[in-house]
């Protein structure tokens, strides 16, 4: 769908927003929904395997491991300049929480995936089943000696292995 409105757009999208972002994303709902999609995007997305895109898979993976396993990034960048009204001398603001009146956070994948990370070690078997040894042989290449460590750690705790 991105490359129907100009060529190569979902590989820049990415290589430059998703792959060096995907650390910042906080809350518990968000992490998981981003977990999904990016194990959807890895698996499922067969342009990721047979296009150019195949160069960005080992790197998307790394991210998502690191998403799994490294504290979460809050840094601010250098550029933000704005201004909060928290920030704003001589305003003050008032606050009352509702004791009934709580807004529940709304889980669109709810209880359709429990642990992202056996997600992603079912959805890597599934794929290496699909394609025999081509997956192990671009993890063995690419990725990480430290996210391969965590990558077997999901697939015994899923009871899964790559072909």
């Amino acid at each position: 769908m991105f490359d129907s409105i100009q060529p190569k757009m979902f590989g820049m999208v990415l290589e430059k927003i998703i792959i060096p972002e995907v650390q910042k994303v906080s809350g518990p709902v968000e992490k998981k929904i981003c977990a999904v999609g990016i194990t959807k995007i890895l698996t499922e997305c067969p342009s990721m395997m047979d296009t150019e895109y195949t160069k960005l898979w080992t790197p998307l993976l790394q991210a998502l491991i690191g998403f799994f396993e490294l504290p979460e990034d809050d840094s601010i960048p250098d550029d933000e300049h704005f201004i909060d009204i928290e920030d704003t001398p001589g305003y003050q603001t008032a606050f009352s929480q509702l004791a009934f009146a709580g807004k529940k956070e709304h889980d669109p994948i709810g209880d359709a995936v429990g642990n992202p990370k056996i997600l992603l070690a079912q959805s890597l078997h599934k794929l290496s089943t699909a394609c025999p040894g081509r997956v192990p042989s671009m993890l063995s290449t690419s990725l990480n000696a430290d996210a391969l460590q965590f990558l077997q750690g999901y697939l015994q705790a899923a009871t899964v292995q790559l072909v």
